[in-house]
């Protein structure tokens, strides 16, 4: 990967207003809606795994590589699970906005 491509993929994982490729906030279709809690609810849960993993390893590192996962890893993965979870919230409310269940 260029650096460029580096820099796109790091600006683009924590910009808090970026969507997914298809997702439509104005959509009135519940299916939609559903359907984007259920993205949302699995891409957080990848990323809690991803922190969980990182941090039990941390006591284990070397303190140069400890302070890089936690400067650097984590920040990202915390950054965007605090989009995810803005996201899921946003879908979760358009469900019961548009009459459905806001759990998935």
């Amino acid at each position: 990967m260029g650096d460029d491509q580096t820099e796109e993929a790091a600006d683009k994982a924590v910009d808090p207003d970026r969507l997914l490729e298809g997702e439509n906030p104005d959509t009135t279709y519940l299916e939609d809606a559903t359907h984007w809690v259920t993205v949302y609810s699995e891409l957080l849960a990848v990323k809690r795994d991803l922190v969980g993993v990182s941090e039990s390893r941390l006591p284990d590192l070397p303190t140069e590589a400890r302070k890089e996962v936690a400067t650097t890893d984590l920040v990202v993965l915390d950054a965007e699970m605090k989009r995810f979870s803005q996201r899921l919230a946003f879908w979760r409310q358009r469900c019961v906005d548009l009459g459905g269940s806001p759990a998935a």
